[in-house]
């Protein structure tokens, strides 16, 4: 089609259902049924196999943002672990995922005539982080209320973690008090503390609550569309966190339930919790589609669905140990990368019937181009093909739980568990990357181990046939190099 004047280019609003995984989902053959979010989906266009481009939000956003593979960005080649002093900022302050160099897709649709904002409910998506480059009008929901005005023994802490110096001088104390006990008091008070800071943080944080936000995020779009917002066409991304852990076991017992991943990967923890949290999961999951109703009904109200294309999507997953993985920020396995993406056509406030089901396996990452196609006024909405080349790639950067390595370090030779744990976030930060190719699916790790999976045969990954398939896994691993 020939391009279009900006006024008439649509409204592009992408709405980021964090840590959301495809397979729960009725729409993607799950037990889960979201009512308003499977309404869009009968009539819009539905991607089946949408690869997120990262294990966790900063590569994913970096990926979508800067439309390059999360493993070629700078910001995510170092190891954490070996340094993770400059990984360690509890405030969000310092960090940077994007350097001023990068001209972000905020910052594209900008000049091309866009008006761009910005709803957070993730700290990590903030101006601080370089992740809100390009937006004119920022709104970073959670990391104001919940990191930069906390209060009390959580400000400390934060503040204790961000002071190296500080921080290391009483891990050093504590360490040499274990002296004092034997080994196997050492034990059970690491465990005991743990679970006492793991309990303080999720009534801090509200754990308990179905909301983390969603509500809120509204109310300030609602707002700014009546307040800020111009009569330009506009770029607005909407991040909530209602998917992201911890959740509210409260649902579903009256019991204390461990919502600390490491000490299940550990071993640590019952792993029949596991059921209760990923229950309380779903119970979140089905509060955020009543309040995506309520956005879809602002939007309208507000004409943003007049002429508009509306994009939901996910930055990755989310395990319950399987592959005896817990949350993310873990392996590309398809509970932490297989993420939902259903795209609808607004037109007069009414949803467009396109109606149309993509097979192929697409990255995130290709929402990137396709989005800039409707910003130049070539392209009215997401290309159904959205991905040209054959090969999509997800890449695990490391971890970003880092800063008690060196309490860690110290820890492992007094306490059997400290062992354990540091042990086991050894082992989840190598870095590895999972590249799709028609039915196959191929894991290589830093450490020089591979793993190819046939999806169609084996949708849960169980059986690596790398030794019946080698000639395929080298096909998949050298475009692995070459892109």
């Amino acid at each position: 089609m020939s391009s279009m004047a900006i006024e008439q280019r649509p409204n592009i609003v992408f709405v980021l259902l964090d840590t959301v995984r495809a397979d729960y989902l009725g729409l993607y053959g799950g037990s889960l049924r979201l009512k308003n979010l499977d309404a869009i989906a009968r009539k819009g266009t539905v991607y089946e196999h949408a690869i997120a481009p990262g294990t966790y939000t900063a590569p994913s956003h970096a990926s979508l943002f800067l439309g390059k593979r999360a493993a070629r960005i700078k910001a995510f080649t170092a190891d954490p672990m070996k340094n993770y002093d400059s990984n360690i900022d509890p405030m969000v302050e310092h960090v940077k995922y994007i350097s001023k160099k990068d001209i972000t897709l905020a910052a594209k649709l900008r000049y091309m005539g866009y008006e761009t904002a910005l709803f957070s409910n993730n700290p990590f998506i903030s101006k601080n982080t370089g992740l809100a480059d390009g937006f004119e009008y920022i709104d970073n929901i959670w990391l104001d209320t919940k990191v930069l005005n906390s209060k009390g023994i959580t400000r400390f802490a934060l503040n204790l973690i961000a002071n190296k110096q500080a921080r290391n001088s009483l891990i050093n104390l504590a360490y040499a008090l274990t002296f004092l006990m034997r080994k196997q008091r050492v034990d059970r008070l690491y465990i005991s503390l743990k679970r006492a800071l793991d309990k303080h943080f999720a009534k801090q944080y509200g754990f308990y609550k179905l909301d983390s936000g969603a509500s809120k995020t509204n109310k300030k779009i609602a707002k700014y569309l009546d307040t800020k917002s111009t009569d330009r066409c506009k770029f607005l991304f909407v991040n909530y966190m209602e998917g992201h852990e911890g959740y509210p076991t409260n649902l579903i017992t009256n019991e204390f339930i461990d919502q600390e991943k490491w000490l299940y990967m550990a071993g640590l923890s019952n792993e029949e919790n596991v059921k209760i949290i990923s229950e309380a999961y779903k119970k979140r999951l089905a509060y955020l589609d009543s309040k995506l109703a309520e956005l879809m009904q602002i939007l309208k109200q507000k004409g943003v669905l007049d002429n508009a294309v509306v994009v939901f999507a996910s930055d990755h997953g989310q395990a319950f140990m399987e592959h005896g993985l817990m949350y993310h920020n873990m392996f590309p396995f398809n509970e932490l990368v297989h993420v939902p993406l259903v795209v609808a056509r607004y037109a007069d406030g009414k949803q467009v019937n396109t109606k149309e089901m993509v097979e192929k396996k697409v990255s995130i990452t290709a929402l990137h181009n396709s989005i800039l196609e409707i910003g130049r006024g070539v392209a009215d909405d997401i290309d159904g093909k959205l991905r040209k080349d054959n090969f999509v790639f997800s890449d695990h950067v490391g971890i970003t739980e880092v800063w008690d390595t060196h309490l860690l370090e110290l820890l492992r030779r007094r306490s059997v568990n400290a062992d354990k744990i540091y042990r086991i976030k050894k082992q989840a930060n190598t870095f590895a990357t999972a590249v799709y190719y028609k039915e196959f699916k191929l894991i290589i790790y830093k450490n020089k181990r591979i793993e190819l999976y046939n999806l169609k045969d084996d949708p849960e990954e169980k059986d690596n046939i790398i030794g019946k398939n080698r000639s395929i896994a080298i096909e998949m691993l050298n475009a692995s190099k070459a892109m």
